[in-house]
């Protein structure tokens, strides 16, 4: 039976078992290697002082060209194959995070007497791809690409005894797991091709996905119409109508692989050559990664007076917002899990007021996570933010770092060696910046991270009473009803809130600029993408909910142009929209292009969105081509 992610509550406290079944359980799954490795002066058993898992994957990256007109293919298709091999690598490199979110969750599709527990990705920094030849025309799942096979290669080490909770075969030197996966072919737009169908929304709250963040909701079991409290994938709207692999085969392609992750034997000199971090004994010790801070962007988002940003005060008010996004990454340096535990019902973190539910997000919050800011002085924004406390990517790979922890939002905390990230896009994760004033220039000012800012998580050393259960102290702060909360009682560690605030220094655009008119950087072309377009003017008025026509001129047949039609705010003007957001989108080839739509109904007469106005934005469908595209009202 497949489990999904926010279904699991019983499994977490049973992820640090140790699983026992045999290795004949899954021969399609598992095998043995014995005579291609060469363990004659390595060991495997348990006076190792740590364990290996080599991490192969052998796949195929492109970039889809169906998308370029027929006119601008060829010169496209020339330029990707004269592309360096590093374009090709990070390329690679982003489709192999498409895998990430099912090794993460990995243990909670599988019932406990399967032994499958949690298989990470070692640590980015010592991942290894090759090439295997050199780029070339080729068509997958009938869609034109330029591709590349590539050979990915990694090792992880953990804890001796954690290789067996991995999973249950990986018993000795030479036995091994395939994990299967369909990726799409081009790890870019993903969204933007297949919508919703292979986002996996299960704990996160509706609309936390965009354009930039998607590959790290992507599950190729998503079925079409599978709703969260079905036990299915989705949550937002549009609702898939086409299954994940339906959805890649029709829109992208699809390449057909595995992951493996294979028992070594015991090498120390492997393991010297692999280790990343070294933790702090004793202790918890929380950082705030500058890296996910640095990782922000520009976007605009309409909240109606009833949804889940308001309620929570992640914004200031209903209306369009221009919301600074942005990663917020915890890093725990220390040899000890900083750990809420369980937080249901009844529970110590619930009873002393740590946690409270999130009636939007339906699950428990840690109130005092973190503070997010902008600015400084009398100008500064901010607020505090409430989230899950968990453990989503494994930062450190060393003998003391576990390859599965036992956190999710139920049983809360970010196990030893781990980080927990709340990715660009995530609801609320963001600083609402619409007031900031930019109608005479650039604001230049610096956005800020801190987490655990009022010490109610212990970065020392927990105190316990004489039953050894964790003991708590009353703070100032009250919760809504008045009531006192209390933090854990900690013997601090001397410095150890030096490292829990993170910043970076960030431009805010003039004319509502953002992600959708800042220059690509990771090689973007095309209709889809969102970067590198331009503001066609002011804002334009029609009549609300009545069929309405724009026509474009000015485009040749070798140098197309993208066109989108936007709705725009009455408050803040023109209005830079991705793909999905858009009111009408089209291509511009030559002579003339014609874009029908309806214009825009009125959202809320209460806080005067009253409809009736648009913005057009253009790019060249190859990036540097130089166009001159005029729009107007179709006579």
């Amino acid at each position: 039976m497949t489990l999904k992610p926010h279904v699991i509550f019983a499994l977490a406290t049973l992820l640090a078992m140790t699983f026992a079944c045999s290795d004949d359980d899954d021969p399609s799954s598992t095998g043995d290697t014995s005579g291609t490795t060469d363990t004659s002066s390595d060991t495997t058993g348990s006076g190792d002082p740590g364990s290996l898992l080599a991490v192969s994957l052998t796949s195929t990256v492109g970039v889809l060209l169906d998308e370029v007109p027929e006119s601008a293919r060829t010169r496209v298709a020339d330029d990707l194959l004269a592309k360096p091999e590093s374009f090709w690598i990070e390329r690679a490199k982003r489709q192999i995070d498409y895998t990430s979110y099912r090794l993460i969750f990995r243990n909670l599709y599988f019932e406990p007497e399967e032994g499958k527990g949690i298989l990470p990705l070692p640590p980015v920094e010592i991942w290894n791809v090759v090439l295997n030849g050199s780029p070339e025309a080729r068509t997958v799942d009938g869609h034109q690409v330029i591709a590349v096979d590539y050979t990915f290669t990694s090792t992880l080490l953990g804890p001796e005894f954690d290789a067996v909770n991995a999973d249950a075969r990986l018993t000795e030197a030479g036995k091994f797991v395939d994990e299967a996966f369909i990726l799409p072919i081009d790890p870019e737009h993903i969204f933007e091709r297949t919508g919703y169908a292979c986002m996996n929304e299960a704990d996160f709250p509706p609309n936390s996905v965009d354009t930039e963040n998607a590959r790290l909701f992507y599950d190729p079991e998503c079925e079409a119409f599978a709703m969260v409290e079905d036990d299915g994938c989705h949550l937002s709207s549009p609702v898939p109508t086409q299954s994940c692999v339906e959805a890649i085969e029709a829109h992208v392609g699809k390449v057909e692989t595995s992951v493996r992750f294979e028992r070594l034997a015991w090498n120390q000199a492997t393991a010297d050559a692999v280790r990343v971090g070294q933790q702090i004994p004793g202790i918890a010790e929380l950082r705030a990664m500058p890296e996910g801070v640095a990782d922000n962007r520009i976007v605009y988002r309409y909240f109606a007076e009833s949804s889940c940003a308001i309620v929570e005060g992640c914004v200031g008010g209903p209306g369009w917002r221009r919301l600074l996004q942005f990663t917020a990454t915890v890093q725990n340096l220390g040899a000890v899990d900083a750990a809420l535990g369980d937080v249901s019902e009844g529970s110590a973190p619930v009873e002393n007021r740590l946690v409270s539910l999130s009636p939007c997000h339906n699950h428990m919050h840690f109130n005092h996570y973190g503070k997010f800011t902008f600015g400084s002085g009398d100008q500064q924004l901010g607020s505090k933010r409430a989230f899950c406390l968990e453990s989503t990517w494994r930062y450190y790979n060393n003998e003391d770092t576990p390859y599965n922890h036992p956190y999710t939002c139920h049983y809360q905390g970010t196990a030893a060696g781990w980080g927990d990230d709340y990715i660009a896009g995530l609801d609320c994760q963001w600083v609402d910046i619409t007031t900031v004033d930019t109608t005479a220039a650039p604001v230049v000012d610096t956005l800020g991270f801190h987490v655990n800012p009022d010490k109610f998580l212990c970065e020392g050393t927990t105190k316990v009473d004489e039953a050894g259960m964790t003991m708590f102290e009353p703070t100032e702060f009250k919760n809504e009803a008045g009531e006192t909360e209390s933090r854990i009682a900690c013997e601090e560690v001397d410095g150890a809130a030096d490292n829990n605030h993170a910043t970076a220094d960030v431009t805010i655009p003039t004319n509502n600029g953002g992600l959708v008119t800042e220059p690509c950087g990771r090689g973007q072309f095309g209709p889809v993408r969102n970067c590198g377009f331009t503001s066609a003017g002011a804002a334009l008025t029609c009549t609300p909910g009545e069929p309405a026509s724009i026509t474009c001129t000015g485009a040749s047949a070798d140098k197309p142009v993208a066109v989108r039609i936007c709705e725009a705010s009455e408050q803040l003007g023109a209005i830079p929209c991705t793909y999905n957001d858009a009111i009408a989108v089209g291509t511009h080839i030559g002579d003339s292009l014609k874009l029908d739509f309806t214009c825009p109904a009125a959202r809320s007469a209460a806080i005067a969105e009253n409809g009736g106005r648009i913005g057009i934005y253009t790019a060249p469908i190859v990036p540097g081509d130089e166009t001159s595209v005029t729009c107007a009202w179709t006579e």
